[in-house]
């Protein structure tokens, strides 16, 4: 007891000192005023406080090294399976989540691109001045023999050029040549493919049959292409036959509006004939069909001495594969623009 001496009795009891009379009244209030005072203000358990402390940080400790093991086990997995080649795709467990491109969060409006409309070659395309005097130069007098073009295995005189000139009749060399030159644009891919036999090919099939003209195609597959143009001269006439496989058609074109079915029937066997020698097939002739053109049909001279330049323009209309819509009128600048074709060995 604060402030008191304690003795113990010899009985075993313990007795108190009784303070002094003037003692005992401070005593009281001081014994009050302990009293008063433990029982207001708590007692302060530090090691308590502590011992909470310390374990709500180390809950939240717990929780970070779990996480992080859970991340270096997560991203061990994705290294052996990207090392295996098996991590093409994250586990479905994974959420991905991506920021939107710029583009994506602000609406652009759409560009709309106008398509340019392809620009058509015209039918008749003018001569320039130049032109006119390179194909005059050509037609006016000089060596006959002058060579002036060379191509396709084909030479052009100043001698071959004088028959585009005015009313005379074509010859082979301007016509063959011509044909190898539409043959050439046709290589354009968009255009049918085209293969041309020379001026002299069905005169000798029709005489001699087809061992006559077998090695003719020795080294080419008539067969690979869309369209074949074969010349047909009649003596003094020009004509032309057109095979299109694409069409599995044979057409002949006469600009006097003869008809000449025995033509096609003879390049259709001759077909039937290659079909067998080359390629070891049959050719299947059951849906071909055979026409020779009418009058009315297509263009026809009305002269003696164009049948030659109607054969040519009838085998370019035909190998653009554009209606054929030249008249007459248009012979004496086609026999100008031919002359600067072969010349220059391009077509307009």
């Amino acid at each position: 007891v604060s402030g008191g001496q304690s003795t113990f009795l010899h009985d075993g009891s313990s007795h108190s000192s009784i303070p002094h009379d003037g003692d005992s009244v401070i005593f009281v209030k001081e014994q009050q005023g302990k009293k008063h005072e433990s029982s207001s203000v708590p007692c302060f358990q530090a090691e308590l406080w502590i011992k909470e402390l310390t374990s709500l940080y180390d809950s939240r400790a717990r929780e970070r090294q779990r996480l992080i093991e859970e991340q270096e086990a997560l991203a061990s997995q994705l290294l052996r399976q990207r090392l295996s080649g098996e991590g093409r795709a994250a586990p479905a467990s994974i959420e991905l989540k991506l920021r939107v491109p710029l583009e994506k969060e602000v609406p652009v409006a759409a560009v709309i691109q106008t398509p340019q409309p392809i620009k058509e070659e015209p039918e008749f395309p003018e001569l320039t001045e130049d032109m006119v005097k390179e194909v005059s130069r050509a037609l006016r007098g000089g060596i006959q023999d002058e060579v002036l073009s060379e191509g396709f295995r084909l030479t052009i005189t100043r001698k071959d050029l004088q028959t585009l000139n005015h009313l005379n009749w074509l010859n082979d060399e301007v016509i063959n040549f011509y044909m190898n030159l539409l043959v050439e644009r046709s290589k354009q891919p968009n255009l049918p493919s085209a293969y041309t036999f020379n001026t002299f090919f069905f005169p000798k099939l029709r005489s001699s049959g087809y061992s006559a003209v077998r090695r003719w195609t020795k080294k080419v597959d008539i067969f690979s292409v869309d369209i074949i143009l074969v010349p047909v001269h009649l003596g003094v006439h020009w004509c032309l036959s057109v095979v299109d496989l694409r069409k599995k058609s044979i057409t002949y074109f006469d600009s006097m509006g003869g008809n000449n079915d025995e033509a096609c029937k003879i390049l259709l066997k001759y077909l039937k004939q290659e079909s067998e020698d080359k390629k070891g097939q049959n050719f299947d002739t059951s849906e071909w069909t055979l026409k020779s053109k009418r009058a009315n049909e297509i263009p026809q001279q009305m002269n003696g001495s164009d049948c030659g330049m109607f054969t040519c323009k009838y085998a370019e209309y035909i190998t653009k594969d554009r209606p054929i819509t030249f008249t007459q009128k248009h012979m004496p600048y086609f026999r100008r623009r031919m002359v600067w074709e072969i010349l220059n060995q391009k077509l307009l």
